[in-house]
């Protein structure tokens, strides 16, 4: 059928027309998330050359000297040995996974320059398919410290080594001392960029079966009814650095019996776990930038991390199955340090207790489970 010129010239046009509104899409979208990802703050990323800048540890998964720090008491009945397992005997390769350090800061006014890890999450991405892995470290876990060269526990290092070394160069290198995994990139938030956070995807889910309180949480008291409640950043907050949670029963209030380190790991994990389900509800990079501007600035990233690998990784966690996770718990033991002060020891090595959540993680360290 012959079409007439006139209506040709309509089409051609009318061609033109969305090709070039689809190409202003995406250029303003390419340039709103390029604009947004350069307001974000970067800190230098390069654990193998700080390392050469401590005295203490040149190697990973090689802990530096501990002579200094007496051996800590033990309190209960725990593993003999269990100072044995801070530093890490088996390295997994660079090649197998890509290792993200999570961390939330606890910087606040209040503090004055000094920081600690609050929240220290180590997220896995096998190379081979495997299974993501999400691991919490406990803030109090008592580990050889990279730039002392004696235990301390682990959120200390956040304070970074004099000028040499920057606070998520030195956290990440103690975590690689312990785990033997490098971190390649890194990500960390303070409290209020935490709040902004959970606020900008919709809050998140907290279900408990009474009322809890905790008046000792800062900056905002834990205050949260019973059943299942949509909870802002604040609550949010509140509900994971509780440490004192209170329970309304029976017209009481009264301690919620065996809450520590380990239940706020926990409580940690399920609202990142929450946060990486929202991304599944995303439907065209631009909801993606959209975030991204609203959240510049509210965290900071390493400076090794490019504009095309966050977007591609942020992308790719659509597609991540959270039912197949697998978040194995790091058993510790309580001590008591030379200071007085309570500490937490690895009573399993983190190589062991990783193959024992995941018999399939053992290809990252060179091995084979047959």
């Amino acid at each position: 059928m012959k079409v007439d010129p006139k209506i040709k010239g309509y089409l051609r046009r009318g061609a033109l027309v969305v090709g070039v509104g689809v190409i202003a899409v995406l250029g303003w979208t390419g340039y709103s998330l390029w604009n947004a990802w350069h307001n974000v703050e970067r800190i230098p990323f390069d654990t193998e050359s700080a390392r050469l800048n401590l005295d203490t540890t040149t190697t990973l998964g090689t802990p530096g000297d501990d002579q200094g720090s007496p051996d800590p008491i033990v309190i209960g009945d725990v593993l003999a040995d269990a100072g044995n397992f801070t530093g890490a005997a088996t390295r997994a390769s660079n090649e197998s996974l890509d290792a993200f350090l999570v961390i939330g800061s606890d910087a606040r006014a209040s503090l004055g320059p000094s920081r600690r890890a609050d929240v220290i999450l180590l997220f896995l991405l096998p190379a081979n398919d495997g299974a993501p892995i999400l691991m919490s470290i406990p803030r109090d876990l008592y580990i050889p410290n990279p730039c002392t060269g004696t235990k301390t526990r682990v959120n200390a290092n956040l304070n970074g080594c004099s000028d040499t070394v920057t606070g998520p160069e030195q956290l990440a290198i103690a975590v690689e001392d312990f785990t033997g995994i490098t971190v390649d990139h890194f990500a960390v938030f303070d409290f209020e960029g935490f709040k902004n956070i959970i606020d900008q995807v919709g809050g998140v889910e907290i279900c408990v079966d009474h009322a809890v309180r905790d008046s000792k949480v800062d900056p905002v008291p834990l205050d949260l009814p019973a059943g299942c409640s949509t909870a802002g950043g604040d609550q949010a907050l509140a509900w994971m650095r509780s440490r004192h949670t209170d329970q309304f029963v029976n017209g009481t209030w009264s301690a919620v019996p065996g809450v520590n380190d380990l239940t706020r790991n926990q409580r940690q994990q399920d609202m990142i776990m929450q946060a990486l389900a929202r991304l599944k509800g995303f439907g065209s990079i631009s909801e993606l930038t959209s975030l991204v501007e609203e959240l510049s600035n509210d965290f900071a990233i390493d400076d090794g991390l490019s504009l095309r690998d966050a977007v591609g990784f942020a992308w790719d966690l659509r597609s991540v199955d959270l039912e197949t996770l697998v978040r194995p718990v790091i058993p510790v033991a309580n001590y008591v340090d030379p200071a007085g002060e309570y500490v937490l020891l690895p009573t399993e090595s983190f190589h062991d207790v990783l193959i024992a959540a995941d018999p399939g993680a053992i290809t990252l360290f060179g091995e084979n489970d047959s």
